[in-house]
C-alpha cells in the first residue's frame, strides 16, 4: 500500500483501521509500522473523528419515536384524490374559473394588440404578400 492509498482509506473510513476493509487494514498496518507520516496521517484521521463524534446532537428517545409515530401515521392514512392537473379550483366549480381565467387573458391580449403594446405585423406590411398567396396554394414555401 502507498501512502496516497493510506490517506484515501484514511479520509474514507477514518482513524480506526477496524473499521477498513480486512484486506487493506493489513497492508495499512505494515505500513504503519515503517512509515512516520502514515502514522501522522492515521492520526489527523482520529482527530478528525473525535471532533465528528463531539458535534453529534443529542437525540433523545421520546423525539425519535415521535418521529416514528408520525410516519407510521402518514403511511396508514388513506390516500388522498391527486390533484387533477390543468385546472385552476377544486372538482366541483372547475370549468368556470378556467374559462373565466382563458377569457380574460384574451381580452387582456387583444387590447395589447389594439393599443399597440403588442406590435402586429401582417404580411403585406413586410411585403410577403406573395409568398402568404403561393405558399397557401402550393401547401408549403419552398
Amino acid at each position: 500500500m502507498t501512502l496516497k492509498e493510506f490517506k484515501r482509506f484514511a479520509d474514507l473510513y477514518g482513524g480506526d483501521i477496524d473499521r477498513w476493509p480486512r484486506t487493506d487494514g493489513v497492508d495499512a498496518l505494515i505500513l504503519l509500522e515503517n512509515s512516520a507520516e502514515a502514522r501522522a496521517i492515521l492520526a489527523d484521521a482520529a482527530a478528525l473523528d473525535a471532533l465528528l463524534d463531539r458535534a453529534a446532537p443529542a437525540v433523545e428517545e421520546s423525539s425519535v419515536q415521535r418521529v416514528m409515530d408520525g410516519i407510521a401515521a402518514r403511511l396508514d392514512a388513506p390516500a388522498e384524490a391527486a390533484p387533477v392537473p390543468w385546472s385552476l379550483s377544486a372538482p366541483p366549480m372547475r370549468f368556470w374559473p378556467t374559462a373565466g381565467f382563458l377569457a380574460a387573458m384574451g381580452m387582456v391580449g387583444f387590447l395589447a394588440a389594439v393599443q399597440g403594446i403588442l406590435p402586429v405585423q401582417t404580411p403585406q406590411a413586410n411585403g410577403y404578400a406573395e409568398v402568404v398567396v403561393t405558399s397557401s396554394y402550393l401547401g408549403a414555401i419552398r
